[in-house]
């Protein structure tokens, strides 16, 4: 389990991140050179991340442009996230579905609605399904089972289709539970792996405030064959630290399950109900930008996932060929699609907000940056 690593993890991190220097552009260029021939170590991918002025961080875009960017061909695979339930037990500050929210506006989806949800899903040839909902008791395991078997019968045999959830922590049994039920993947952002910071922002939640639980979840996930996404909320604790302890957590379940993640997630917190967010450690545009090229750099053979929180021009900017692009999240609430299938700016009810697009504006504007999208890439090993 990744907990039993932590500490000696985190005092290894502080450490390289305390005696860090911003790297001069030819030391940028020596790092980027070993990375052709073996893998990074924590401490150059700190360097890595100092890389602050225009010359070192300009050097960086050309490296992403000139090694994960083909000159024609290049895709990404879409995911469309079909939420619950909006009613929460913890106290996220920096979420809408939080239980101190009282104006929210709460929605479970009923079995029928689902159906009525993941259908509109289909119906758009959206095959890639993430289950999204807040941390609400009433979705035990038992009813997600029931969830996943529905959506997997609405599926059918399409090629590539798949099923993933993010949701509280889990069990291992129940974990085993859902995969033989048809999930393919779980997803879990760590928010922070900060202790101090993580429970700065969750101590008084009910069920995040267990955060070796939640720490060890991608564990108990990929040791019962599922797949995982792992990433942090940035905004929460130093980027630097958080990205570090990601690959660091990343390379730890390589090496206890033979795989890696398949995807990094890069949410920055964002306005709720109209409020606009000032944490201490805000993470602007260009530590952001130097965030998801870090990430690529030091593992790339993890995707990164672009989605709705940041602007189509900003996300379209930073994408590169195997890259993850949400569009459209139904409005980041239960019965999204159902309700209004424009494309929307923000949402009442949402759970922060965002910039969705129609899928054909989505694919107009790929196809100028000179990519396309595969709506069902999900791959199952033969039987």
């Amino acid at each position: 389990m990744f907990s039993a690593k932590y500490a000696s993890l985190d005092k290894q991190i502080r450490e390289i991140l305390e005696n860090v220097e911003a790297p001069s552009e030819e030391r940028v260029k020596g790092i980027l050179e070993e990375r052709k021939t073996e893998r990074l170590r924590l401490s150059g991918v700190a360097e890595l991340l100092k890389a602050g002025n225009d010359k070192t961080f300009d050097l960086l875009r050309d490296f992403m442009i000139d090694n994960f960017r083909k000159s024609e061909g290049n895709k990404l695979r879409n995911i469309s996230p079909v939420y619950l339930s909006s009613y929460c037990v913890d106290t996220c500050g920096y979420c809408q579905f939080s239980a101190n929210r009282k104006d929210t506006q709460r929605t479970r989806l009923s079995l029928s609605q689902l159906e009525e949800e993941v259908s509109a899903v289909i119906e758009e040839g959206n095959h890639v399904i993430e289950f999204t909902l807040a941390t609400d008791p009433e979705f035990t395991p038992q009813k997600l089972v029931e969830y996943i078997a529905k959506t997997k019968e609405l599926l059918g045999d399409r090629e590539g289709s798949g099923i993933l959830l993010c949701s509280d922590h889990l069990t291992q049994e129940a974990y085993r539970e859902l995969k033989s039920a048809g999930l393919w993947g779980m997803v879990q952002w760590d928010e922070t792996l900060d202790r101090t910071k993580y429970m700065k922002w969750h101590g008084q939640s009910p069920r995040k405030r267990h955060f070796e639980e939640r720490m060890d979840n991608h564990d108990r996930a990929m040791s019962e064959g599922l797949e995982v996404a792992t990433g942090v909320l940035f905004g929460l604790a130093e980027f630097r630290y958080d990205v570090l302890m990601q690959i660091a957590k990343a390379r730890h379940l390589e090496e206890e399950y033979g795989r890696k993640p398949f995807v990094f997630g890069t949410p920055r917190i964002k306005p709720i109900g109209g409020r606009v967010l000032h944490p201490k450690h805000e993470t602007n545009d260009r530590r952001y930008e130097t965030a998801l090229m870090v990430y690529k750099i030091a593992e790339p053979e993890i995707a990164r996932w672009l989605q709705t929180r940041e602007t189509p021009e900003l996300n379209f900017k930073n994408i590169l060929d195997g890259d993850v692009y949400t569009y459209r999240c139904g409005e980041v609430k239960p019965g999204g699609y159902k309700v209004n299938k424009k494309a929307v700016d923000s949402c009442k009810g949402g759970q922060f907000g965002v910039n969705e697009l129609e899928r054909r504006s989505f694919e107009s504007m790929l196809r100028d940056t000179g990519f396309s999208v595969n709506y069902a890439w999900i791959k199952r090993p033969t039987q």
